[in-house]
């Protein structure tokens, strides 16, 4: 009887310690699960909320009627270095109720480097894009002016994960008004008033 009962002890000991081990793993794991979507997080942030691209500004391109100069700034909020690969930019001109892509070629040498690392501040990126003064672009609100939009992409990778090897693909599209070269200041500035009278190529429009 005795013996019967050290057996059902040893058992149920066993059962427990089973139990125990296998609660410990799912502690375990559910930690390690919540420590990825932590660091997801930390990374979705900074790549949405700290890295910002933006059109800084455009300028006509001389003796190149239909091109023109597009400075794409890149202004990293993070308090540390950040990895991303060379800004990639696919330019769009709206015609009528649809976008048309137009030309973008590279502006500067170092856009064959694959990945850069960018410390806290602006860093500004050069790419030159073409419209061709056949496509015929709807006026946006503002008179003569082109409604360009410029989709801005890379993959981010903070420096503390460089290692971990863990990216976040982040794109986002920034908008402008382009002064056409062939239609005339004068032209503009009958019907649009601008300060000193000076009527610029490029005028920024905020995220719509």
């Amino acid at each position: 009887m005795l013996r019967k009962k050290k057996v059902v002890v040893s058992v149920i000991g066993i059962v427990l310690l089973f139990f125990a081990a296998d609660y410990l793993v799912g502690q375990k794991q559910a930690a390690v699960i919540r420590e990825k979507e932590a660091k997801k997080e930390r990374l979705h942030k900074l790549a949405f909320y700290l890295i910002v691209p933006d059109i800084e500004d455009a300028r006509d391109i001389k003796r190149a009627p239909g091109q023109y100069e597009v400075v794409i700034k890149i202004d990293n909020l993070a308090d540390e270095p950040v990895y991303i690969t060379y800004p990639q930019a696919v330019a769009y001109l709206q015609t009528g109720t649809f976008w048309t892509e137009v030309p973008v070629r590279e502006g500067e040498r170092g856009a064959e480097e694959q990945v850069i690392r960018i410390d806290p501040g602006p860093h500004r990126y050069r790419k030159i894009i073409t419209i061709d003064r056949s496509i015929k672009y709807t006026f946006y609100q503002m008179f003569g002016y082109m409604h360009v939009r410029i989709r801005v992409s890379l993959f981010v990778l903070p420096e503390s994960a460089f290692q971990e090897e863990e990216v976040i693909d982040r794109y986002s599209d920034a908008y402008m008004y382009l002064k056409p070269y062939y239609i005339p200041d004068r032209e503009i500035a009958r019907q649009v008033k601008f300060p000193d009278d000076k009527v610029p190529v490029m005028i920024p429009m905020p995220p719509h």
